[in-house]
């Protein structure tokens, strides 16, 4: 895939991965339609880039922000050709202690905010593939989308991580046949800020909430000592969709958690192939 020339929307593109994806567009001669939730922030990071960003506000929870973003980047760009669906939050904890609130506006903005991005763009990619040129969605998965992490508890998140994995799979055969690919990347942990995503939290979730100072040092530095370079991480994005490839992982750690969830698919389908040959009278099962 050559990107020369690309016009990719990327959602939650003010920082973090959603910004390094920008930086790896620009530098391969493509423009972005940057999006965030907050305009100040958009702007302020598409002026890195001297004229190949355009940002706009953009709430995906809501599906009537995300028809706005695409008729105001059609309008501004004339056409799209890849959409980073890579708005996300997170919150730690365990299922049971999460706040019903917290728990919706999890699957608000990385469920419901994906899917969005999705149904509104693909008439576009649609459009787009049918005059020849490439068209793509990228997905933002998780290491939490391909098993269970162990290094924090985040079980709300790592279920909506989970859904977007199966979506990026369930899209790639809905539009098999129109010419618009499909790939999901799943990274570990990346050294954005994302742990502070509380900080821009919509009103009707609880509001903003900042941490504590020196709390948010202390996380600050352990998420940069043992966390992924974003723009490291982009790269091996852009080399993935160069290739094709529908499923990118980043961190190799992440082998753990997948091959965990495997081992345990497999064992229970050989449980269930001695049973079955057991209730048959020791006859195959089938």
């Amino acid at each position: 895939m050559a990107f020369k020339d690309m016009v990719s929307v990327i959602t939650g593109g003010a920082g973090g991965i959603g910004l390094a994806l920008a930086r790896a567009v620009v530098t391969r001669g493509g423009a972005v339609a940057l999006a965030d939730l907050s305009r100040e922030k958009a702007q302020a990071a598409a002026e890195e880039f001297s004229g190949h960003v355009r940002a706009y506000r953009c709430d995906v929870s809501d599906r009537a922000d995300v028809e706005a973003l695409a008729a105001d980047v059609l309008a501004d760009f004339g056409a799209v050709d890849l959409v980073f669906a890579n708005a996300g939050v997170a919150v730690g904890g365990p299922l049971t202690e999460t706040d019903p609130r917290e728990f919706d506006w999890m699957f608000d903005v990385n469920v419901r905010g994906t899917f969005n991005t999705i149904s509104v763009f693909a008439p576009v990619l649609r459009a787009r593939a049918a005059t020849g040129r490439p068209a793509r969605f990228i997905l933002t998965g998780s290491e939490n989308s391909v098993g269970l992490p162990t290094t924090a508890v985040m079980t709300a998140y790592t279920a909506t991580k989970h859904a977007v994995l199966a979506m990026a799979d369930g899209l790639r055969r809905d539009l098999a046949d129109s010419g618009v690919g499909v790939t999901v990347f799943c990274p570990g942990l990346v050294n954005t800020r994302i742990w502070d995503s509380r900080a821009n939290r919509q009103d009707r979730y609880g509001g903003a909430e900042a941490w504590p100072a020196e709390q948010a040092a202390q996380m600050s530095r352990q998420v940069a000592a043992h966390g992924q370079d974003p723009d490291a991480m982009a790269a091996l994005v852009f080399a993935g969709m160069e290739r094709d490839e529908v499923l990118v992982i980043t961190d190799p750690k992440i082998r753990f958690f997948a091959e965990t969830r495997g081992a345990l698919v497999a064992d229970a389908l050989d449980v269930l192939d001695a049973r079955l040959a057991s209730e048959a009278g020791g006859a195959p099962a089938v």
